[in-house]
């Protein structure tokens, strides 16, 4: 009897400190652990569902400060408590950086994006996202939070113990019937994925990063090398793949953009020497999740894993062909990607600069230059090289040199702020660079027997539609972020050679097309055929499917992004 009186009484007490000592942490973890939830439902239209669940979050909370508020030594009880509340404001002002930059919530591909960064691509993202207003953002929050933790918050609520009684009573039961509520009509979708609050989401996205991360570690030992090649007619000395990277083709001359950065594309398309696709876009917003698709036969129709696939490489060396993987990217880092996976599978790969992950050298993409001339006078009688440029990658004003300062903000005309004009005009000068360089390219094979693609992995948002962001990111990815240009140029040698494939590129240029079916257009380029060759996906075939879905992470692009 005594054990069951003294139960209550700490059962009192712990309740009492719950709602007296600690109503700040419950009206704080709750803040935190809810507007995100309110967030999305408000962005869906369920506004029953955002109350009841700000009803449910709420009970939680508060139940948890009850559990914790039992703890008996003092030390850890304050510890658990300022652990839980310290997580759960900084998971939150993770997803508010998220969703002011990205407008959207943490997911695993913004943390593999972190986890396969190097140190100077964190550097220049803290520059370009972050600069001197978080930090300061930051500090005053903390600043405020310590204010009313020391001069509000550890107040005790000046109310009787028996109303704090009540008010805990009181929404244990409304949370209860909330929760009810909420199982009974979305049981199958919390079962399926999870409950929708930072800290699980945030865990959740961390374990799928993490299994990805550890997909790597082995997947060279795991990609499929049984190419099987059934036609072999291929006789075109080069092929050059140029890999770009972020490039918006709305902000190129060359597609209808106001400024004049695309001067020497400009030029060989007067000339009649390009072929420029008007409707193409990338299956991802990321490096990575692009190119696992774009050097594969694994598309948005496949049931299996990426890397169970035939990957271009493999094919262009069962098919007689010397391949280079040559690249102006980072070298090696902490957690690898798919591109240093496909340059291992390259007879040749070699990169502008050794950048391991404690180095933060960089490299202009005319850099590249030695290494193809070297590759050329290297070559082989059949040769496919990839080029893997920096492009327009963040930051924009470190992607060209000080000469190819063409643009000033003062050439920015539209609604920006100042700083805005000044980061738009950077990425007008690292696009006319990158004119330079791919038309550069070009010049190098010009009297050689060979074509051409420039194609780069993703698109960018440049404070497009009044967006208040510039860059891309996987989730919830914009038509900017999707649209790439796509140009070919072949040399006149090869034209006389292949003057019908010539003919069926120019005649496809108004055509529909996701990137993650670009192996088999390559293939119709080179004149190799595999078992996972399918006309319907070429884009210069005759049997090319016009009525294919672009589906974009479950989405049809044309009528739900574009």
């Amino acid at each position: 009897m005594k054990l069951w009186n003294r139960g209550i009484q700490c059962g009192q007490q712990a309740l009492q400190r719950a709602v007296g000592q600690h109503w700040g942490f419950i009206l704080g973890v709750f803040f935190f652990n809810y507007m995100t939830i309110a967030w999305s439902l408000w962005q869906t239209k369920e506004y029953l569902l955002m109350a009841v669940d700000g009803i449910f979050v709420l009970a939680v909370v508060a139940l948890l400060a009850f559990v914790l508020a039992l703890i008996p030594v003092r030390g850890l009880r304050r510890g658990c408590f300022a652990i839980i509340f310290g997580v759960s404001l900084i998971l939150w002002c993770a997803e508010l950086f998220s969703l002011y930059n990205y407008r959207a919530l943490i997911g695993a591909g913004m943390i593999n994006a972190v986890l396969e960064t190097n140190p100077q691509e964190a550097r220049e993202f803290i520059r370009m996202y972050v600069g001197w207003r978080v930090p300061l953002a930051l500090l005053l929050g903390t600043g405020l939070l310590y204010a009313g933790q020391r001069f509000v918050f550890r107040r005790q609520l000046p109310l009787p113990a028996g109303w704090q009684n009540g008010i805990m009573a009181l929404l244990l039961m409304a949370g209860g019937l909330a929760g009810y509520g909420i199982w009974n009509s979305y049981s199958s979708y919390i079962v399926n994925n999870t409950l929708d609050i930072p800290a699980v989401r945030v865990a959740d996205a961390s374990v799928t990063a993490a299994e990805n991360i550890a997909v790597y570690k082995d997947i060279d030992k795991k990609l499929s090398n049984s190419v099987q090649i059934t036609e072999n007619r291929s006789d075109v000395p080069d092929i050059v793949f140029v890999l770009g990277e972020s490039t918006n083709r709305y902000r190129m001359h060359l597609y209808g953009y106001e400024l004049d950065n695309t001067p020497n594309l400009d030029a060989l398309q007067a000339k009649g020497e390009l072929a420029v696709f008007q409707d193409v876009i990338s299956p991802h917003a990321t490096t990575v999740s692009v190119i696992r698709e774009l050097f594969t036969f694994h598309d948005a129709e496949a049931k299996g894993e990426w890397y169970q696939y035939n990957n271009l490489i493999d094919v262009m060396n069962a098919a007689g062909y010397k391949t280079y993987w040559l690249s102006n990217q980072e070298s090696s880092g902490i957690w690898g990607n798919a591109a240093k996976l496909f340059a291992k599978r390259s007879q040749v790969s070699e990169y502008t600069h050794l950048r391991e992950s404690h180095e933060d050298t960089g490299a202009y993409d005319e850099e590249l230059f030695p290494l193809l001339e070297k590759a050329q006078q290297e070559g082989a009688a059949k040769n496919f090289y990839v080029l893997h440029l920096m492009g327009g990658h963040s930051l924009y004003y470190m992607r060209f040199p000080y000469i190819f300062s063409r643009f000033s903000q003062q050439d920015i005309t539209g609604e920006y702020t100042e700083e805005q004009r000044t980061e738009i005009a950077q990425y007008a000068n690292a696009l006319f660079y990158n004119d330079y360089i791919v038309s550069g390219i070009i010049d190098h094979f010009r009297d050689r027997e060979a074509i051409v693609i420039y194609l780069p992995d993703h698109g960018e948002t440049v404070y497009d539609n009044g967006r208040n962001f510039a860059g891309h990111v996987e989730e919830n990815p914009s038509h900017y972020m999707l649209e790439v240009p796509l140009i070919l140029w072949a040399s006149p040698a090869y034209k006389a050679h292949h003057p019908e494939t010539w003919a069926a590129v120019q005649a496809a240029v108004h055509r529909p097309y996701m990137t993650d079916d670009m192996i088999h257009t390559v293939l119709d380029l080179a004149g190799i055929r595999t078992l996972e060759y399918n006309s319907a996906k070429s884009l210069i075939s005759p049997n090319f499917d016009m009525s294919r879905q672009r589906m974009v992470q479950g989405r049809d692009y044309d009528r739900q992004i574009r």
